[in-house]
């Protein structure tokens, strides 16, 4: 009886499980905490090194574009550079830890090529209001160009440069706000379904 119910259970998740790809990636990025418009004598900044891991569910058809949901946890650090005219400012580094749920679209191309854009609700972990930046607590955006690479069937390498924008709509009333820019490589493997090395 239970090799019966064990059976079918794997048939079923076969079933299920087909016609979709999950995606597990790490990107190295550089990120700085931009305010998108000219502020007088606001701090510079130096770029400084992060980190973003994520875990991607993308429904698979027929069609060119494809939608899915993702998760990712982004590491970033940046560096505040005071003013040289105003100097009210230490030079100093701040640590920001994000956790974003996205909504994904790919728009595929031959030969496995795709550009996706995945909009994004951001939480800002451990926020300290003391803190140059601002909460990054919103909506924000990813996108970039892309390619997976076929390694084995069913499995495959993903390279994609990509651009993370974060607080562009903000959760809390902000004035001119810091929004977290962060530039990476995505690498990845890609569990997909047989169905695409046909394709």
């Amino acid at each position: 009886m239970k090799r019966i119910f064990i059976a079918n259970v794997l048939i079923i998740l076969t079933n299920i499980l087909y016609g979709q790809e999950f995606k597990i990636s790490i990107a190295p990025t550089i990120n700085l905490g931009l305010h998108y418009q000219f502020v007088a004598g606001g701090p510079g900044q130096h770029i400084k090194a992060g980190l973003t891991s994520s875990l991607d569910y993308l429904f698979l058809n027929d069609n060119k574009i494809n939608f899915g949901l993702g998760c990712n946890y982004h590491y970033a650090q940046v560096e505040f550079v005071p003013n040289m005219n105003t100097g009210d400012m230490t030079l100093h580094s701040e640590k920001v830890n994000i956790i974003s749920l996205r909504l994904k679209s790919v728009l595929w191309f031959k030969n496995h090529f795709y550009f996706s854009l995945d909009p994004s609700v951001d939480f800002h972990l451990n926020y300290d209001a003391g803190q140059t930046l601002d909460k990054q607590s919103g909506i924000g955006l990813s996108f970039g160009p892309g390619k997976i690479i076929q390694i084995k069937e069913a499995i495959y390498l993903n390279i994609e440069p990509k651009l993370w924008v974060h607080n562009i709509f903000s959760f809390t009333e902000q004035y001119l706000p810091y929004r977290l820019t962060a530039v990476g490589l995505n690498i990845g493997l890609v569990f997909g379904s047989k169905s695409r090395d046909n394709k």
